[in-house]
């Protein structure tokens, strides 16, 4: 263990040092900033919201959890794609091997440091939106929403070093930095974008709109023609598509974060949510929402297992020569 820990602590220096990651810290850091004044703003126009909602409120989606949604692939990747095969190409990892550690005390502490760094960077994050928001709203959040912003926090953390886990599974596997950070950004495009258009192409090709989808509704006035309502028929299509859609992309881990994470703050969005309207739904406990989403939570810890497993067993078995 003592290994482990030199190897986390060297790794962790140069992570905090590095301008990759204080880059892409000082971009979610920014981006979350904005979003506390949506969030606020959010809060304000609804009275239904609580302060939790500053995480989740936002016009048209823009708020931490689409920011985690979208950029918290790359910061997991960016962090691990050339843990071990950098090494490799700089010759250093059997100079590394030749000093008085085990093989896994390395690949240990490269996965700790990237661990703790996302962590910071996540804890930090949520930390500062909260500061920001409490004296723009004038209060702060119950000892309820404090244990689903603490949720909050921990789901986040475990979807990050999920995403870590990949990266360096990517850089134990190929040999070289370029092929690993290819594999990195198209598992990202895949998963953050590809599969969600996918997903609305075929749950469009396989339950089709009926026609006449929209009614006026005459309120009797002269050239008065009310306002326009769905069909009984159009909103059960609607409805179908959109759990179809939700369906397919089950298979993104960024779906099941952003699921987990909205079910967590209260805040549920129906099949105009892409257009930018949220919906409250019944004020979930903490409990309701983890027990509703317990599924979802426990498919990116196994996948964080499995990722990080299959690592340190290709890890332990690869061969090193002098000069890798």
């Amino acid at each position: 263990m003592a290994g482990t820990f030199t190897v986390a602590a060297k790794e962790l220096r140069d992570q905090f040092g590095s301008k990759r990651f204080l880059i892409l810290f000082a971009v979610v850091l920014l981006l979350s900033t904005l979003t506390a004044y949506q969030g606020v703003d959010f809060i304000r126009n609804n009275e239904n919201a609580g302060f939790v909602n500053i995480f989740s409120g936002g016009q048209f989606g823009f708020s931490f959890i689409q920011i985690m949604v979208f950029f918290g692939p790359l910061l997991g990747l960016a962090l691990g794609f050339d843990a071990i095969n950098k090494e490799r190409a700089n010759g250093t990892l059997s100079i590394l091997m030749g000093q008085p550690i085990y093989r896994d005390s390395v690949i240990n502490g490269k996965f700790l440091a990237g661990a703790a760094a996302l962590s910071t960077l996540a804890v930090g994050t949520i930390g500062i939106l909260s500061g920001l928001a409490i004296p723009m709203l004038g209060f702060g959040p119950t000892l309820g929403e404090v244990t689903k912003i603490l949720a909050l926090a921990l789901l986040t953390i475990v979807y990050l070093v999920f995403w870590l886990s990949l990266g360096i599974l990517y850089s134990v596997l190929t040999k070289r930095t370029n092929t690993s950070i290819m594999a990195s950004i198209a598992t990202w495009l895949i998963f953050s974008i590809i599969i969600s258009i996918l997903a609305s192409v075929v749950a469009s090709s396989m339950v089709p709109l009926p026609g006449g989808g929209f009614r006026t509704g005459v309120h009797g006035g002269l050239g008065d023609l009310g306002e326009l309502r769905m069909s009984p028929e159009f909103m059960e299509a609607m409805e179908k598509r959109s759990a179809l859609q939700s369906n397919i992309e089950k298979i993104s881990p960024t779906n099941l974060y952003e699921e987990a994470a909205t079910d967590i703050l209260g805040v549920a969005g129906g099949f105009m949510k892409g257009m930018g309207f949220q919906e409250f739904q019944r004020t979930l406990t903490l409990t309701e929402a983890l027990a509703a989403n317990w599924a979802n939570i426990a498919t990116l810890v196994v996948g964080l297992v499995i990722c990080f497993s299959a690592s340190y067993m290709k890890f332990l078995r690869s061969e090193i020569r002098p000069g890798d």
